[in-house]
C-alpha cells in the first residue's frame, strides 16, 4: 500500500522553503519521525511522518517552496493498522463534511 505524506497545516504561511530533507529513498521510518525541515521568516519546523513505512519516492528537494497539501513523499507500507487509520480518518472527515452540508 502506498501512503502519501502531505505538507500539514502550517498556519497562515504559503510557499515555505524546505531547508533540509531528513530521509532518503529506501529509508524505513516510523510514525512521528521527522522527514523535512521547513523555514518561514518566523521559524523553522520539522515535519513528522504520519505513517510508518519505507520511503518510496521523495517529491521535494532543498530550496523548494511548499504549502499546505503539497506532496512531500510517498511511503510503501504493508501494515494493516495504517490502512485502518486512513479509512477511519477519511470516514471522520466525510462525517464532518456531511454534518456541515446538512
Amino acid at each position: 500500500m502506498n501512503l502519501d505524506l502531505l505538507v500539514p497545516d502550517i498556519g497562515d504561511f504559503e510557499n515555505v522553503e524546505i531547508i533540509e530533507v531528513l530521509v532518503k529513498k529506501g529509508d524505513k521510518i516510523n510514525k512521528n519521525d521527522p522527514v523535512v525541515t521547513l523555514e518561514s521568516d518566523k521559524s523553522s519546523v520539522e515535519v513528522p511522518s504520519n505513517y510508518e513505512g519505507t520511503v518510496k519516492n521523495i517529491n521535494v528537494k532543498i530550496g523548494d517552496k511548499v504549502s499546505k497539501g503539497d506532496l512531500i513523499l510517498t511511503l510503501s507500507s504493508d501494515k494493516k493498522d495504517e490502512e485502518e487509520e486512513i479509512t477511519k480518518t477519511v470516514n471522520e472527515k466525510n462525517s464532518t463534511f456531511n454534518r456541515e452540508v446538512n
